[in-house]
């Protein structure tokens, strides 16, 4: 009996020692659980700042740098090619490269003209000297094909020589001529004429600057100092092209 007593003075204990301990558990699971709940904010404050240091280094990233000296060589290279057509404008129907984009054919297939043959102005004369004998008659075909209303005759004291008289000039083939080089001079001025390096008019070298300077529609105070700089080349490059469009004008109808 006495022994009996013991056993459950001790069960009782025990039973008191594993509901204190259950106690501890809990209270020690519930504290975690709010120890974590208490820290992840700060996490996420931490972690969101990070992009907005990433935004301060795009805003004082350096500006792109550019020479209006290379600007104005490149609208200068405009100005070279309208140079060249108007002064074969000028020549008409006197050009020697008159007949330089034909294509001849011939025995061995479509040449250009400039292989087979060059020309010369003598008098009121084109006079063509053909390389090989066996094509004047490929050349005289190409001539006669090409629309400019010429009519090669064979020199009887040489056989690889043709005598193409000049066509008059008159006002028409003038006005003809002007027009002409208007369409040569309105797509340089504005045409779209390729992009990046490759731009190749007025208006697509103002572009591929501008895309340069900033893309963003709107324009730090720093890029728009800058672009105003470059308007400003823009704007005298126009101006130098319309005078020499006028100037060739004037000189085709004297």
């Amino acid at each position: 009996m006495f022994r009996s007593s013991i056993l459950k003075q001790n069960f009782t204990v025990s039973s008191r020692f594993s509901r204190v301990a259950s106690t501890r558990i809990a209270l020690a699971v519930k504290s975690q659980q709010c120890r974590s709940i208490h820290w992840s904010p700060v996490l996420l404050k931490k972690r969101s700042k990070e992009p907005v240091q990433d935004d301060k280094s795009k805003d004082t990233a350096e500006p792109i740098q550019i020479n209006l000296d290379e600007v104005s060589q490149r609208f200068q290279t405009v100005l070279d090619k309208f140079a060249k057509h108007a002064n074969e404008s000028k020549l008409g129907k006197t050009n020697p490269q008159i007949f330089d984009n034909l294509a001849v054919e011939t025995p061995d297939g479509e040449l250009p003209y400039t292989a087979v043959a060059i020309t010369a102005v003598k008098g009121r004369n084109f006079i063509i000297t053909v390389f090989d004998p066996a094509n004047v008659k490929h050349v005289v075909n190409a001539v006669l094909a090409s629309g400019l209303n010429m009519n090669p005759v064979s020199d009887p004291a040489n056989k690889q020589m043709l005598k193409v008289p000049l066509p008059p000039v008159t006002t028409e083939s003038k006005k003809e001529s002007i027009k002409q080089l208007k369409g040569v001079f309105d797509k340089l001025k504005n045409g779209p004429g390729g992009s990046g390096k490759n731009a190749s008019t007025l208006s697509a070298i103002r572009a591929d600057i501008k895309n340069k300077i900033s893309s963003k529609k709107k324009m730090s105070d720093q890029e728009q100092t800058l672009w105003k700089k470059v308007e400003g080349v823009h704007k005298d490059y126009v101006k130098k092209l319309d005078d020499s469009f006028k100037a060739a004008e004037t000189a085709i109808m004297k």
